[in-house]
């Protein structure tokens, strides 16, 4: 076995550290914001049963007990942009097919 370099050393370390953040998220996703969704849909639930209302509640999901920060930084670790929603990749595609498709507000075909 050889010893490691410090540059191989810092890229090990902040690959572990990027790790370590996405198993807290993850942890924090399926175990701790999921069963406070569970707890709370099911208290708001019984509330509505209980009040004799008949309006629809909103559930709550997991993600609503996360911080945006969190969510943020987890966000750049793992590389992805919030632009990836916006499916341009799919546009692009379908332009180059041929086919009619959306734009976007002020944006001219």
């Amino acid at each position: 076995m050889r010893k490691l370099y410090p540059s191989e050393l810092q890229a090990i370390l902040k690959e572990l550290q990027k790790q370590k953040l996405v198993d807290e998220y993850a942890e924090q996703k399926s175990k701790w914001a999921f069963l406070a969704a569970v707890i709370m849909n099911g208290v708001s639930i019984l509330a509505r049963v209980f009040s004799g209302k008949k309006k629809k509640i909103k559930e709550i999901s997991p993600d609503d007990f996360i911080s945006k920060d969190f969510k943020k930084i987890i966000q750049q670790v793992l590389g992805k942009r919030e632009e990836d929603n916006d499916y341009d990749k799919h546009i692009e595609d379908a332009k180059q097919k041929g086919l009619k498709v959306p734009t976007k507000a002020g944006e001219k075909e």
